[in-house]
């Protein structure tokens, strides 16, 4: 069953703009890069680091703790140290908000 979870209001989520937010057991890093919004998993697949601590630019996450990077718009591990990509999640804006979308099944 998929959930609809609310991150923020659009006008106060521009370019730039990054979050981390909860879904139950899930914590989700949300990114607007550019003003593109991407929607990932927050734990970096090498040790666990927090993603929406990490410096985002053109489609790039980097995890803060090591440097591994991740492409935002399918979730893909760069490379060294981390291989493994990370869950991505849709995301858009209705009525106002910035909602992500997670499939629980």
């Amino acid at each position: 069953m998929a959930r609809v979870v609310t991150v923020a209001r659009a006008e106060s989520f521009g370019p730039g703009a990054r979050k981390k937010v909860y879904a139950g057991d899930r914590r989700i890093a949300v990114f607007n890069d550019a003003g593109t919004l991407h929607a990932v998993d927050d734990a970096c697949t090498h040790s666990g680091g927090s993603l929406s601590e990490g410096p985002c630019e053109n489609g790039v996450v980097t995890c803060a703790w090591h440097g591994a990077q991740f492409r935002l718009s399918d979730g893909k591990g760069l490379g060294p140290p981390a291989y493994r990509g990370v869950t991505v999640y849709p995301i858009s804006v209705a009525d106002g908000a910035v909602v992500v979308t997670i499939d629980d099944a």
